[in-house]
C-alpha cells in the first residue's frame, strides 16, 4: 500500500455485484472510504439499478445464479460502454474469463482470492485514466466549438467584405479578437492539464513551465521555425502526460530500481502521452514529438529505437533537456545526483552516442545566456533516500496521520536516523516527502 504525505482525493462510483454477502461486504470495506459504493446481489438486480443510476465502474463475480458475470458485463458493454467493467473469477473459470474479456470488452479480470493492495491500485489507476480521457474529450469538444465559431466569423467577414469595405475593418478586428480568445482559452486548458500532471507526479508547482521555457530558448537557438518552436514548447509542457496512468509502483521508483515488467510499463508512457493528445488537432505535432523524446541518438532509446536523424529534431532537443534536468535529481538513472556543471560534462561526454553532438553544443551555448531557473530544487523522495542537509518542502506525516516534521525543517544526521527507524517500524508501507536540496555556495 502506498502512503504519501501529499496527494489529491480520489472519487468515483462503484457498483459491486456478487451473490455472496461475505464477498460483497469485503469489497465494500475495501472501497467505501474513497468511493461511493452500491451493492447488488446478482446480475438482474445490477441491471435494474443501472436503469436509474450511473456508475464509473462495475466489479462483478463470474459465477452467480441466473445471469453470470460474463453475461452481465457483456450487457453493460452494449448499454453503458463508458462504464469500466471488471470481472472477478476463480482459477477454474479462467477460459471463460478470457472469452468474456473479448465479448464484453472487459477492462481487466481479477483472480480470486484477490490482493487488496493490487485491487485498490487497479481501481484507482482505471478511474484516473477515465478522468483523463474525459478531460481530453471536453477539451476537444471545446476546441471544435471554437473552430466552428471562427469559421462563422470568417463567413461573416467575407460577406461584409463583399457588402462594404468599411465593414471589413470591424470584422477583421472581431476575427483577431476571436483568435486571441481561442488561444488564451486553449493555453488555459493546457495549463490545467499541466497542473493535474504536477499534482499526480509530485512535482513542484510551476516547474514544468520553467522547464518548457528553457526548451523554447534551446529550440530557437537550434534554428527551428516559429511553428516548430511552438510545437516543441507544448511537447515540453506535456511530455509527462502519459505517466499519469502509470501505477504508483512504477512512478515511485527510479529506472534502475524497476523490475523488467515495470520497465516495460514505464516504456509505454511516451505512447500513452501521444495517444492522449492526438485527438486535439493543435497538439498533434507536439504529440508526435512526445512519442520520440525518449529515443537516443545511438538507437538504444524507446519506444521505436530510432537513431540519428530519424529522430525528429524537436525530440532530440527535448531529450537533451530532459536528461540535463534528470541528472540533477536525487533519484536519477545514474543512481546519484550530479551538479549542474557535472550534468553539462555528462552531456558533452555522451555527445554523438546518447545525444546529437551538434545539438549538445547549441544547448551548452543556450545555458550560457539563459537565466530562467529551469531546474526545480524540489523533489519527492521515499524517506529511505533522504539525506542530511535536505530541507522539507512539506510536512512529513506518518502512516497514522501524525505530523512528524514540519515544512522548512533542515534534516540533520539525527533526523535521518529517526526516519530510517520509522521506515523499519512501518515496513511494507512507502512513505514519501517533498524535499529541497540545501543551497549551493557560489564558486
Amino acid at each position: 500500500m502506498s502512503i504519501e504525505t501529499t496527494g489529491r482525493e480520489k472519487s468515483g462510483r462503484l457498483l459491486l455485484v456478487d451473490d455472496e454477502q461475505g464477498v460483497l461486504q469485503a469489497l465494500k470495506r475495501l472501497f467505501y472510504r474513497h468511493y461511493d459504493v452500491v451493492l447488488a446481489n446478482g446480475g438482474e438486480e445490477a441491471l435494474s439499478i443501472l436503469e436509474t443510476d450511473s456508475f464509473d465502474m462495475i466489479i462483478s463475480d463470474m459465477r452467480m445464479p441466473g445471469m453470470s458475470g460474463a453475461e452481465l458485463l457483456k450487457s453493460c458493454f452494449e448499454q453503458y460502454p463508458a462504464m469500466i467493467r471488471v470481472l472477478l473469477t476463480g482459477y477454474s473459470d479462467l477460459d471463460s474469463a478470457i472469452k468474456a474479456v473479448n465479448e464484453g470488452n472487459i477492462y481487466r479480470y481479477i483472480s480470486k482470492p484477490w490482493d487488496n493492495d493490487q485491487l485498490r491500485d487497479m481501481v484507482a489507476e482505471a478511474l484516473e485514466s477515465k478522468e483523463l480521457k474525459s478531460a481530453n474529450q471536453r477539451l476537444s469538444a471545446h476546441i471544435v466549438e471554437q473552430n466552428d465559431e471562427l469559421a462563422r466569423l470568417n463567413r461573416e467577414l467575407q460577406a461584409k467584405y463583399e457588402a462594404s469595405s468599411d465593414a471589413v475593418g470591424e470584422a477583421e478586428a472581431k476575427l483577431q479578437d476571436a483568435y486571441k480568445t481561442l488561444r488564451h482559452e486553449f493555453d488555459a486548458m493546457v495549463h490545467i492539464l499541466v497542473g493535474s500532471m504536477e499534482d499526480r507526479l509530485g512535482m513542484e508547482k510551476g516547474s514544468t513551465e520553467r522547464f518548457a521555457e528553457l526548451v523554447r530558448s534551446f529550440a530557437k537557438n537550434a534554428g527551428l521555425d516559429e511553428a516548430q518552436i511552438n510545437d516543441t514548447y507544448y511537447a515540453a509542457l506535456l511530455k509527462n502526460l502519459g505517466k499519469m496512468s502509470l501505477s504508483d509502483s512504477v512512478l515511485n521508483k527510479a529506472i534502475p530500481q524497476m523490475s523488467n515488467a515495470e520497465k516495460q510499463e514505464y516504456a509505454r508512457f511516451t505512447i500513452n502521452g501521444q495517444t492522449s493528445l492526438m485527438l486535439l488537432e493543435p497538439l498533434q505535432n507536439a504529440a508526435n514529438i512526445i512519442r520520440s523524446h525518449m529515443e537516443l541518438y545511438n538507437g538504444k532509446g524507446f519506444p521505436d529505437r530510432l537513431a540519428g536523424d530519424a529522430i525528429p529534431k524537436s525530440s532530440r532537443i527535448l531529450r537533451i533537456v530532459c536528461d540535463y534536468a534528470e541528472l540533477q535529481r536525487e533519484s536519477n538513472f545514474l543512481g546519484e545526483p550530479l551538479s549542474e556543471k557535472d550534468a553539462r560534462v555528462y552531456l558533452l561526454k555522451l555527445a554523438g552516442q546518447r545525444y546529437d553532438r551538434e545539438l549538445v553544443d547549441v544547448f551548452a551555448e543556450t545555458l550560457e545566456t539563459y537565466d530562467g531557473g529551469a531546474i526545480s530544487s524540489m523533489e519527492r523522495l521515499n524517506i529511505a533516500d533522504v539525506k542530511e542537509g535536505m530541507i522539507l518542502a512539506g510536512n512529513l506525516v506518518s502512516p497514522g496521520g501524525a505530523v512528524l516534521l514540519s515544512t522548512g525543517t533542515q534534516l540533520t544526521e539525527r533526523h535521518v536516523a529517526k526516519l530510517q527507524a520509522l521506515m523499519r517500524q512501518f515496513e511494507g508501507h512507502e512513505i514519501f516527502v517533498h524535499v529541497r536540496k540545501p543551497p549551493q555556495d557560489e564558486d
